[in-house]
């Protein structure tokens, strides 16, 4: 495990890049991003003293699915997979606070499938029935499209059938 310090503004891992290690921030504060630096960058979260980041990581060796940035001046203990073990058997509360996030994040995405299921199928209803499309219907399935893509258009081709 190492401290790792990072200015305000500064990038601590970029979306699409592969990681080994996972980041329990020890003071201030870190916002994380979905397509960040372009025009449809999204802040997900912000997190702050105590909170850990990066850990999919670790979990499964996949592109990193959001850029994690400092918001402030910030000191992180940097947990690398080799780490793993010490950090759980001496902090085993946060195996519970991972577990909480993902089935937060699950959660949360799984309101956005059912409610872009929803748009769809109220669209395709009203074209059925050659009914015209309202502006508010058409606008709730841009936003939602615009969330979804913006979790895969800046990610790296990888082939995933050699793993």
């Amino acid at each position: 495990m190492n401290a790792r310090q990072f200015k305000k503004d500064e990038v601590i891992f970029r979306e699409g890049a592969f990681g080994s290690t996972m980041y329990e921030i020890k003071s201030g504060t870190v916002g994380i991003y979905a397509a960040y630096g372009t025009d449809s960058e999204k802040k997900l979260t912000e997190l702050e003293a105590g909170r850990i980041f990066g850990e999919m990581a670790l979990i499964e060796v996949y592109p990193r699915s959001a850029t994690a940035v400092a918001l402030s001046d910030t000191e992180t203990m940097e947990i690398s997979t080799a780490d793993l073990s010490d950090y759980f058997n001496n902090h085993p509360e946060k195996l519970v606070e991972i577990m909480r996030g993902m089935t937060r994040r699950l959660r949360e995405l799984t309101e956005d499938y059912q409610n872009a299921c929803g748009a769809i199928s109220n669209w395709t209803d009203a074209v059925d029935h050659g009914q015209k499309k309202s502006g508010g219907l058409l606008n709730g399935i841009k936003k939602l499209a615009a969330i979804f893509s913006s979790h895969t258009e800046h990610m790296p081709e990888v082939n995933y059938s050699s793993r």
